[in-house]
């Protein structure tokens, strides 16, 4: 049965399940392998720009990576970045992170305008269809159901079909309240990911509202949780819980069931920046810089640490050995042990190259073949490999 994609940026709706890749020492910092800098020659001002990377990328191990920059380019890189071995263009720049099919073994790329495309392995089309309204939220991946859950601009919720691109609903949202006093971002919600359920349906943000939607769209529940939410929620399927994260520094934990709170967690600072989850531990992220570890189960902290936080409005991850990873303030790539919040290690983009910023902005991806991708918005991409466990030198052929 494949793993429901609990939060936004979950490995399991970003890296395609290919097999079994050996182990590595994913404690150990890993180091730059591939290096490759997007850029676009415009013959008007005949200048070579930077094409920025906002959204993060769809793995598949042992083979390569797919990349989409906000000039509407999705490439499929092989590994050591190097390689293409496609390219399509889109109508539009991509900021939603890439998403896979795990069932079919296919990447699904929604477009800043609506358009939502799927592309095989080879880069035929295999789909595509538009939700009419800006995409900036990652999808939610439900293959159970096979569904793909697309939050979009102006409070809509949409699905379609995960094989066929077949609208199944298309859901009104509760608007933010300064919408009816011509708020100017007010049309920028739900800002959130949905986050996947385990009985088939979503959890969605809006405004200040968390829904839960069924499978066929019918709304179950909603939730006002009385402050703006701009983090995506986490769906605890040891507790059938959701977890939300509020901008007046507080974690809620709902019943996913029916709605109803169950604990409030004060975390001190702003929080915008997405959680994740290992085993029972919930990592969030304030604005502070500090990153608390919660208990899922007792909805206690059981560790915090004053670094590790996920740049504003970017995630947390975790490596395939359960750690936390994030792209921190300064640029870096930092992991934390999930169980203790322990530092692990920060990563180093230094690489000795004229007019290189080394700063990364997006939220990593790691794969189960040692591969980590992160990028920047100045259009450098990074791949690093962590150290197989059987060598004492990792080989970045």
């Amino acid at each position: 049965m494949t793993r429901v994609s609990a939060f936004r940026h979950d490995p399991a709706k970003s890296v395609l399940p290919t097999g079994d890749h050996g182990t590595f020492r994913w404690s150990r910092e890993p180091v730059v392998c591939g290096h490759r800098r997007l850029t676009f020659h415009n013959r008007t001002l005949d200048r070579t720009l930077p094409v920025p990377v906002s959204a993060s990328p769809a793995v598949v191990p042992g083979i390569g990576v797919l990349l989409a920059g906000d000039d509407g380019h999705v490439r499929f890189h092989g590994r050591g970045l190097d390689k293409v071995y496609w390219e399509r263009r889109l109508d539009s720049g991509v900021y939603a992170s890439l998403v896979v099919d795990p069932v079919r073994h296919r990447v699904i790329v929604a477009a800043t305008s609506g358009l939502i495309t799927c592309f095989d392995l080879r880069g035929k089309l295999v789909w595509a269809t538009s939700t009419g309204l800006p995409v900036y939220a990652t999808p939610a991946v439900l293959p159970g159901a096979d569904l793909l859950v697309v939050a979009a601009f102006h409070a809509r919720c949409l699905a379609f079909r995960m094989s066929t691109g077949e609208p199944v609903f298309d859901l009104a949202l509760p608007e933010p309240w300064h919408a009816a006093y011509g708020g100017t971002a007010s049309y920028r919600d739900p800002y959130p990911s949905p986050a996947a359920t385990d009985d088939g349906g979503v959890i969605v943000c809006c405004g200040d509202h968390v829904i839960a939607v069924a499978g066929d769209g019918t709304e179950r529940w909603r939730f006002s949780a009385g402050h703006d939410i701009k983090a995506s929620p986490v769906f605890v399927g040891a507790t059938a819980e959701v977890a939300v994260c509020t901008v007046d520094g507080n974690c809620l934990f709902l019943d996913s069931r029916c709605g109803r709170l169950r604990q409030t967690l004060f975390l001190g600072a702003k929080i915008t920046a997405s959680p994740a989850l290992s085993a029972d531990v919930l990592a969030v992220g304030p604005q502070n810089g500090t990153v608390t570890g919660i208990d899922v189960r007792t909805h206690e902290p059981v560790w915090r640490t004053d670094q590790g936080a996920p740049r504003s409005y970017t995630s947390f991850s975790v490596l395939p050995n359960g750690d936390f990873i994030a792209t921190a303030e300064r640029g870096n790539v930092i992991a934390l042990r999930h169980h203790d919040g322990r530092f692990r290690w920060e990563s180093s983009q230094v690489l000795g190259l004229p007019d290189h910023e080394p700063t990364m902005d997006t939220t990593p991806v790691a794969a189960p073949d040692g591969a980590m991708y992160c990028a920047s918005y100045s259009g450098d991409v990074y791949e690093f490999r962590f150290q197989p466990a059987s060598t004492e030198v990792t080989s970045c052929g």
